[in-house]
């Protein structure tokens, strides 16, 4: 039987719908089959000023906060291609808004009105920009893969493909021993090489995100 997270912890079912109603009044909470969506109008503003409104869809995860929501733009605006940074696999029309493990890093991962004026607010702006003719404001990453390995290569600290992984397995494991051969690959023992690198990683990256995402390279998929 599925664990819903809207029933485990009412607490953050409650604040997601206090922050709801306090900050997007065009957003409406909705429970179907057992799976939280968030429907409606989202607006992106600039100093007061409306710049669009897209129609959207948000699917909460059965496991939220410790998965990300899911975006889908459901107005037939945005084409489903990787130029706009939306995903046909493994969910048709999934937004690409920012890498899971970024997001679960972050202290106020559980806070949908964070969710809502980051990610989703910049992947919009982007997107009402490259309507205009304009380039995409915020750089970007290669698309699929690629760019997983470049955004887990930016919280290490690598850009190896190889080198990524090996880091990540390391971190994964629980505890870590010493006499372990370092993931830079230069043969040479952890606690003769990277081990002071790799204490600091450990504060920042739990070993639960990193075996997340040494799952999601290993499954080539983005969520």
């Amino acid at each position: 039987m599925r664990k819903l997270w809207h029933n485990s912890n009412p607490e953050l079912f409650a604040k997601t719908k206090q922050e709801i109603e306090a900050n997007y009044p065009e957003l409406r909470l909705v429970i179907a089959d057992d799976t939280v969506f968030l429907r409606g109008s989202f607006t992106i503003e600039e100093d007061g000023e409306t710049l669009d409104r897209y129609l959207v869809e948000i699917q909460f995860p059965d496991d939220y906060a410790d998965s990300i929501p899911i975006l889908r733009e459901v107005g037939g605006r945005i084409p489903w291609t990787a130029d706009r940074h939306v995903s046909n696999n493994p969910l048709p029309g999934e937004a690409c808004i920012i890498v899971p493990e970024e997001w679960l890093l972050r202290p106020d991962k559980d806070s949908i009105r964070s969710f809502l004026s980051g990610p989703v607010r910049n992947f919009f702006i982007g997107q009402n920009l490259v309507e205009q003719g304009k380039p995409w404001p915020f750089g970007e990453r290669d698309h699929g893969i690629k760019g997983l390995y470049q955004a887990y290569g930016e919280l290490i600290g690598v850009s190896d493909p190889e080198t990524v992984r090996r880091y990540l397995d390391l971190l994964s494991r629980d505890p870590i021993k010493r006499h372990w051969d370092c993931p830079c690959g230069n043969g040479k023992r952890l606690r003769d090489c990277h081990l002071e690198l790799i204490r600091e990683l450990q504060k920042k990256i739990p070993s639960s995100i990193a075996q997340r995402a040494l799952n999601r390279l290993r499954s080539g998929s983005q969520r």
